[in-house]
């Protein structure tokens, strides 16, 4: 069999990703005027920051994550007034969850391999579309961070059956629907995954059996993303 390279050689390599992610993301935030939706989040934002309060309403906007984790980097930064906030206030924590994306990315080389999953790191860091919604002040990315956290903690705990995985894996589920109801497109996506990977574990042999787990593991990251790819097609 083929030998893994050095664990510090893959660790450079990522960090080497990872600097390239935030390179794409973080640069020159204020740049662009605020697109309308953007313009409506930070207004929503403003009211929970003001008010402390937020009211969810089901015929417009979406779920409270975005403007809750808006809060420790509006603190953080020492803004006082919502008039002192600018694009990049805003955006850095979008920016924020793409590099996280990309780090997730690469956390998936236990079911895809070290090789790809350090390559599909790099295309998530330099992709068009994923830098563009990442810089983008709207609840897509921290949807698909969650949704990938929990796909990757359901594995894990599959795998090893600890009750951290478990619960984390409820947690992204949960932070999922609090983000954006278009959640029930992964939800169904991810169940439909799970069904098959049970259906295919029950008809292998004993010695097919590791080889389908992979092959369903994989599946079900590959069924949500396609699922989930219509949210970053490009304008």
């Amino acid at each position: 069999s083929r030998r893994e390279a050095p664990s510090w050689l893959i660790a450079l390599a990522m960090l080497a990703v990872i600097l390239l992610a935030v390179a794409f993301r973080m640069p020159r935030l204020n740049d662009r005027v605020l697109h309308g939706d953007e313009g409506v989040n930070t207004v929503k934002f403003k009211q929970l920051w003001y008010d402390n309060d937020y009211r969810y309403d089901p015929h417009e906007y979406h779920g409270p994550t975005l403007p809750y984790l808006t809060l420790p980097l509006v603190w953080l930064s020492g803004t006082e007034t919502y008039e002192q906030t600018h694009e990049s206030t805003y955006r850095m924590l979008t920016a924020l969850f793409g590099v996280v994306l990309v780090w997730m990315t690469f956390a998936s080389r236990r079911w895809i391999g070290t090789p790809a999953a350090l390559a599909a790191a790099m295309f998530c860091a330099v992709s068009p579309a994923m830098t563009y919604y990442n810089r983008y002040y709207i609840h897509e990315t921290p949807l698909l961070v969650f949704t990938f956290g929990a796909i990757l903690a359901g594995l894990q705990y599959a795998r090893t059956r600890h009750i951290a995985w478990a619960l984390t894996c409820g947690a992204c589920l949960g932070l999922m629907h609090a983000t954006k109801e278009t959640c029930v497109l992964a939800y169904f996506a991810m169940l439909v995954a799970l069904v098959v990977s049970l259906l295919t574990r029950r008809e292998s042999s004993v010695h097919q059996h590791d080889e389908n787990a992979a092959e369903t593991e994989q599946a079900t990251v590959g069924l949500v993303g396609r699922v989930t790819r219509p949210l970053f097609a490009l304008p």
